[in-house]
């Protein structure tokens, strides 16, 4: 039976493609919702085929179960999440530091908030509406729809984390302003190594800075 999407969940895939274009991966929503409307198992065969294995980015995800552990001794903290467009439920371990510090920030997430994940989609089970991610990195926390009217990017917290990377010797967090850094994240490390992408990233957002307090500096005096 084809599901007929309401405008607010139209308003949802069309902000999402919006920000998962920005962020140079493919649409989380859009692919959940893709796979409750397949059409019959070939369909169904196609998509699975495209998705697993890639990453994808997921707005609007609603906390329905928080579980919290260890893996060899280091904590970790397991999340069922509901994709609103599709009713998909998401699945995901969070474990890397930058991640678990999102989930903890005050007031920490709880049961009924929101998150946009990055995730790599590992495993999918048409029949039971679910779709696992591993790895995963929580980006931020979002809200459960969007705002009334038309939201838009520029209207977001600039300074939320979009992207985290760890794999290097010092961990990097990149902010919304500066998320148009990442776009050729798998040429960049292909071309300076992990350690290279890392401090290249640090030494961009830096500069950054820099110019952002030398604005900020030359309005002030302007205005004395």
């Amino acid at each position: 039976m084809r599901i007929f999407l309401s405008a607010a969940y139209l308003v949802i895939l069309l902000l999402c493609s919006s920000s998962a274009a920005a962020a140079g991966v493919p649409n989380g929503n859009e692919y959940a919702l893709s796979l409750v409307e397949a059409q019959n198992v070939a369909d169904i065969k196609s998509i699975l085929d495209e998705g697993v294995g890639r990453k994808h980015f997921f707005r609007y995800l609603e906390v329905l179960d928080i579980k919290k552990g260890q893996n060899n001794g280091a904590p970790v903290i397991g999340l069922k999440t509901r994709e609103p467009s599709s009713d998909m439920i998401v699945k995901f371990l969070v474990q890397k530091s930058n991640s678990l510090a999102i989930l903890q920030e005050e007031p920490a997430t709880q049961v009924g908030d929101a998150l946009a994940v990055l995730g790599v989609i590992e495993r999918v089970e048409p029949q039971k509406k679910s779709i696992v991610l591993n790895p995963v990195i929580v980006r931020y926390k979002d809200r459960t729809t969007p705002k009334a009217g038309k939201e838009m990017l520029s209207e977001l917290d600039s300074s939320a984390i979009v992207y985290s990377f760890t794999g290097g010797r010092k961990p990097v967090n990149v902010s919304r302003r500066d998320q148009d850094l990442v776009v050729n994240e798998k040429e960049m490390i292909k071309k300076l190594g992990k350690d290279g992408w890392a401090e290249y990233l640090l030494r961009e957002i830096a500069r950054r800075d820099k110019e952002e307090r030398t604005r900020r500096d030359v309005y002030k005096k302007s205005e004395e």
